[in-house]
C-alpha cells in the first residue's frame, strides 16, 4: 500500500500513454557506468538504478541524475521523477561514486538501528562514513571519482564524520527491459516496456477513484 500524491497523477498518466524506452546508445553508457545494486536486505530491488549525468532534450544539464529502470509507475513522492524519454544523452556524473565504492555501500551490514556504515577515504586523506547504499558525493574541491574504500576500522567511540548525501537527485524513469525481445530483434534501437504496466496502472486508478 502506497500513498500517491494527486500532483503526481499527471506524470503517471504520461508514463502510461506509451512505453518509455531506453535507446541502445543510452543503455551502453549505463552499462559502462555500472548500476548500483540493492542493499543486503533487498531495499531497492524493485529498481535498476544507475547514477549519471543527463543532458535533456530541452538543453538542461543535470549532474545528479539516476536512470531508474523499473516495473511500477513513478508514484513515490520522495523522488523527483521525470521520464527517461526526456533524455538526449547520458554522461558520467562528476559527483558519482566509483562503482566499487557503490557496491561496497550496498553490501554494508546494519550494525546498529539505521546504521550500515562504509568507511571511505577522500582524496585529501580524510576518512568519512557513508551510511547505507550511496550513489553520489558532493563536496567542494573533492573529486568523487577518486574516493576509495578505507582500510581503517570503524572506531565507534570516536567515529569519523557521517556524510549527508545530496537530496536534489532527479530520477529518470524507464520501463523494465525485456531481454528475450532484444534477442529476437538485435538491430532494434530501443527496448520494449513490461506488458504488465498498463494493468498495474489501471489498478492504481481504480483505487484512487474508490478513495
Amino acid at each position: 500500500m502506497n500513498f500517491v500524491p494527486r500532483e503526481r497523477i499527471r506524470l503517471i498518466q504520461e508514463w502510461n500513454e506509451r512505453p518509455i524506452l531506453i535507446g541502445s546508445e543510452h543503455l551502453s553508457k549505463l552499462k559502462e557506468i555500472g548500476r548500483t545494486p540493492p542493499d543486503l536486505y533487498g531495499n531497492g530491488a524493485e529498481f535498476n538504478e544507475t547514477p549519471c549525468g543527463v543532458l535533456t532534450k530541452s538543453g538542461e544539464r543535470i549532474d545528479l541524475a539516476i536512470v531508474s529502470i523499473q516495473r511500477h509507475a513513478p508514484f513515490e513522492d520522495w523522488r523527483q521523477y521525470r521520464l527517461a524519454s526526456e533524455i538526449e544523452s547520458i554522461y558520467s556524473s562528476p559527483y558519482a561514486l566509483p562503482l566499487h565504492v557503490r557496491v561496497a555501500t550496498s553490501r554494508a551490514d546494519e550494525i546498529r538501528m539505521g546504521f550500515a556504515p562504509t568507511l571511505v577515504e577522500l582524496p585529501n586523506g580524510q576518512v568519512v562514513v557513508l551510511n547505507w547504499r550511496q550513489n553520489f558525493f558532493v563536496r567542494e574541491e573533492i573529486d568523487a571519482g577518486a574516493i576509495m574504500l578505507s582500510q581503517k576500522r570503524l572506531d565507534m567511540k570516536s567515529p569519523p564524520e557521517i556524510y549527508s548525501p545530496p537530496k536534489n537527485i532527479t530520477y529518470f524513469v524507464a520501463d523494465t527491459l525485456i531481454e528475450e525481445r532484444l534477442k529476437v530483434s538485435p538491430s532494434s534501437q530501443s527496448f520494449n516496456a513490461d506488458p504488465q504496466k498498463a494493468g498495474l496502472l489501471r489498478k492504481l486508478f481504480r483505487f484512487l477513484r474508490a478513495g
